[in-house]
């Protein structure tokens, strides 16, 4: 039954309707997290994991789409799926969004292509060891300077004063939910430096995300 309905929710309309019942206010409370953490706005951003569509502002000259699933890849651009990664240094004028279908272990672009590499709940879809090698390929495609912005999902701290994020964490598609204590551990073994993190509720209903960011040195 669950694997039927996590299939289900491969389909961008779906999932945008489920997300919707499940978050109420959540575009109202995430855009005043976003004008927080993502000020000031960088030129050039990776959006790993980005699903059918952005959650995070849009970079100030190019937004690049990463999915492995292709209706998502096309949504997010308005119908391209992009194969040449030598794209996102030089953009076609017409374009303010690229989309490209790969693996986040294993990400086609060069080294230092982006001045940020952003992520909004994906980890804990992926096993320590997959977020490790994630997060390496994130760090190399940022420049000097460049950071890291990723948001993730976390158990509440109280069950029972989050029911509902707590059912969201048990029945998510997603097997790896962490406490915040874990997503910070297994961040800075991969990157070891200077992470910041905050949490913070992004729906009425009391959903938790962790925000981590690093600045490459």
């Amino acid at each position: 039954m669950m694997k039927f309905l996590y299939r289900f929710l491969e389909i961008p309309v779906i999932y945008q309707i489920v997300g919707f019942i499940l978050g109420p206010g959540g575009p109202y409370l995430r855009k005043k997290i976003n004008q927080k953490v993502f000020n000031p706005p960088f030129s050039k951003a990776l959006d790993v994991g980005c699903g059918p569509a952005p959650t995070t502002p849009e970079p100030l000259e190019l937004l690049v789409g990463l999915d492995v699933n292709e209706d998502y890849i096309k949504q997010y651009t308005g119908g391209y799926i992009d194969t040449d990664p030598q794209l996102v240094l030089n953009p076609p004028p017409s374009r303010k969004r690229l989309g490209y279908i790969a693996s986040a272990t294993q990400m086609p672009f060069a080294d230092g292509s982006f001045d940020e590499v952003r992520s909004v709940s994906f980890f804990h879809h992926l096993s320590d060891a997959d977020t490790e090698k994630t997060l390496k390929e994130m760090y190399r495609c940022i420049h000097a300077g460049g950071r890291l912005i990723m948001f993730d999902a976390v158990w509440p701290k109280r069950a029972w004063t989050r029911p509902v994020s707590w059912f969201v964490a048990k029945y998510d598609r997603g097997r790896y939910f962490r406490t915040e204590e874990q997503m910070v551990a297994v961040f800075k073994k991969a990157c070891p430096g200077d992470w910041q993190w905050k949490r913070y509720t992004y729906t009425f209903t009391g959903l938790e995300l962790l925000c981590l960011q690093y600045i490459k040195k």
